[in-house]
């Protein structure tokens, strides 16, 4: 059976997310991992460990995640250029994109000029 790992780790964070669930268990993946890097790096989760096929990740209290949701699916792969990177929730939100250069926020994109395949939408 295919499941999408990245669909699968967005799941988990909603999730936990609303239960107030601190730490969750995913397939790990270069990918995963690089989302997960953001997401640290943004102050969505506090940390992350990498054991075999499974990654450990720590939500963080202080800054929880209210909304996230993938954009570009499987069955529908959205691709933007630079400048047609969305800004969701009025600019408070971020949008990762996968790119060229690597997993980066939208902000990182359009300051690099690189567009890329929309992965979700966090804030």
């Amino acid at each position: 059976m295919f499941t999408d790992i990245v669909s699968d780790l967005i799941t988990q964070i909603r999730n936990a997310s609303a239960t107030g669930k601190e730490v969750i268990n995913v397939r790990s993946s270069k990918v995963v991992v690089s989302i997960a890097q953001q997401l640290k790096t943004l102050g969505f989760i506090q940390g992350f460990e990498q054991s075999g096929y499974m990654l450990t990740i720590t939500l963080a209290e202080d800054t929880p995640v209210s909304h996230i949701k993938r954009l570009s699916k499987p069955g529908i792969r959205r691709y933007v250029r630079s400048a047609e990177i969305p800004t969701p929730h009025s600019g408070l939100g971020t949008v990762l994109l996968s790119t060229p250069k690597g997993v980066m926020t939208g902000n990182q994109a359009k300051k690099q000029k690189v567009g890329g395949e929309l992965i979700c939408e966090v804030w």
